[in-house]
């Protein structure tokens, strides 16, 4: 599984655009090949965004880079793949 994690800093009277749009955006790739969910976090009172997104292969989440792009409002991007534990069941 990868994440993809764009973070921003608004201005108060900036803030509504900012999760607007960001809204608008997580909708949208969430109707994408490999995407697994996302969330719009927002401080207003820190006047930061932070949007994640979740997907199921590097290949899907750089297929997706072109609706990211599409956005009116870009903020500092970074890609994580996510480490995933199994368990081993009841001990």
């Amino acid at each position: 599984m990868y994440a993809r994690v764009e973070t921003f800093h608004a201005e108060p009277e900036e803030m509504n655009d900012l999760v607007s749009a960001q809204h608008h955006t997580v909708g949208l790739v969430r109707t994408l090949p490999g995407n697994m969910g996302g969330y719009v976090l927002v401080s207003r009172n820190a006047g930061r965004v932070l949007s994640v997104t979740f997907w199921q292969s590097d290949e899907e989440l750089e297929a997706a880079e072109i609706e990211f792009e599409a956005s009116p409002k870009r903020g500092h991007v970074s890609d994580y793949a996510v480490a995933m534990q199994e368990s081993l069941g009841p001990v």
